[in-house]
């Protein structure tokens, strides 16, 4: 039973540090994060801290608010979030999110020169 319980204090754990890793590339306060996932404060905070693993909804919600599969949240493995790299990241997805179609293929072209 104890080892199932370290288990589980763990995964709490790695959640809590992908919410704050999240939430750091952001570049956010915890009030800016949670209002813009639509919870209190208080429940960001607690994510965070690792003492109480955040509901399922909870972590839907900031998921489906940052664009980012809810997997993320539960990967297993042992990367690290690059801050400037995520923030990048989430910069370039507000922006994508506005474009029309034909422009998003354009992106899509661009990229697709600049990786061969």
């Amino acid at each position: 039973m104890k080892i199932i319980e370290e288990k589980c204090r763990r995964t709490t754990r790695h959640i809590a540090d992908k919410i704050l890793g999240l939430r750091r590339a952001s570049k956010m306060t915890q009030e800016e994060f949670a209002e813009k996932v639509g919870v209190d404060r208080r429940t960001i905070a607690r994510a965070e801290d690792g003492k109480h693993r955040p509901s399922p909804e909870t972590i839907e919600m900031i998921a489906f608010s940052f664009n980012i599969p809810i997997s993320y949240f539960y990967d297993s493995s042992n990367f690290k979030t690059d801050v400037s790299k995520t923030s990048l990241i989430f910069q370039i997805n507000s922006h994508l999110n506005v474009l029309s179609k034909s422009n998003l293929q354009k992106v899509k072209d661009f990229i697709e020169i600049i990786l061969n």
